[in-house]
C-alpha cells in the first residue's frame, strides 16, 4: 500500500509500505494492506511503517490519517523522519519548555503551551533513538 506523509511545509514521505502504526488521539492504530476506509486524528507520537521487513519511524505531532483505496495519507502538523531529527536541538527545546513551565501557573494557557512543546521535544528525542 502507498504511504504519504505531508505537513503544511513539505512532503515528508511517499513510498510503498507493508504496514503502518500511528499514534491516534484515542490510542495507537495499525493499518495493513486493503484496510477498510478509515479516518483518525493523530496525537504526538511515533509513526512506524515497515518496508521490506524493516521498521522505520517518523515523529509526528497532531494531524489526521486517512485510509482510502489501499493508500494511507497522513496530514501531520509536523513530521520528521528519525534519521533527520537533530537530537541536540530537541534537547534544547525540551529545556526551554521546562523553563517556560516553571515560569507559569499550572493550568494557564502559557503553561499548557509549554507542556505541549515539551511533549513534542521529548517525542522527537525518543523517535531519534529508535
Amino acid at each position: 500500500m502507498r504511504l504519504q506523509i505531508v505537513t503544511p511545509d513539505r512532503a515528508v514521505l511517499d513510498c510503498e509500505v507493508e504496514e503502518v502504526y500511528a499514534p491516534g488521539t484515542n490510542g495507537e492504530f495499525g493499518i495493513l494492506p486493503e484496510h477498510i476506509t478509515f479516518l483518525s486524528s493523530l496525537d504526538v507520537g511515533a509513526l512506524r511503517y515497515r518496508i521490506a521487513g524493516k521498521d522505520e519511524f517518523v515523529a509526528v505531532s497532531g494531524g489526521v490519517t486517512e485510509v482510502l483505496d489501499d493508500s494511507v495519507t497522513v496530514l501531520a502538523d509536523t513530521a520528521e523522519k528519525s534519521a533527520a531529527i537533530d537530537i541536540e536541538r530537541a534537547k534544547v527545546a525540551a529545556t526551554a519548555a521546562e523553563a517556560a513551565m516553571e515560569k507559569h501557573e499550572l493550568g494557564s494557557i502559557e503553561y499548557e503551551e509549554a507542556a505541549a512543546a515539551l511533549r513534542r521535544a521529548q517525542n522527537r528525542t525518543a523517535v531519534a533513538a529508535l
